[in-house]
């Protein structure tokens, strides 16, 4: 299954996408699975995790673009993609984790269950 990388525009600038991929109405960017390729993770929720991304549905990505989500999923900009000038505790695209929510968490326990379940798409039985 293929998903979007929600990530900060502070991350997305240090990779140097974000002039090539979507921003979102939050002001934050949509990376593909393949820009998060070359971080360590033996899964794509692992390689998001290590840049403070969140996996998200296509839907859900969409949802994001147009702003039409009725609780945009917060991100995070680990310390080595902040500027130096940046105040480390504020950061005001991010929002708020809900206690228990890991990096990477798409906002449902829908994945999980995908995974758990060995399915490889929405579409499988």
């Amino acid at each position: 299954m293929a998903f979007y990388i929600k990530v900060t525009k502070q991350v997305a600038d240090k990779l140097g996408l974000t002039e090539i991929r979507n921003a979102t109405a939050d002001g934050n960017v949509l990376l593909w699975q393949a820009d998060v390729a070359q971080f360590e993770g033996d899964t794509v929720f692992d390689r998001a995790g290590k840049i403070g991304g969140v996996c998200l549905y296509p839907q859900q990505a969409k949802e994001e673009i147009d702003g039409t989500t009725d609780s945009p999923v917060p991100v995070t900009t680990p310390d080595e993609y902040k500027d130096a000038e940046d105040d480390v505790n504020s950061d005001e695209n991010i929002g708020e984790l809900e206690p228990d929510t890991e990096p990477c968490a798409t906002g449902s326990t829908e994945v999980t269950e995908i995974i758990e379940e060995g399915k490889t798409d929405e579409y499988s039985e």
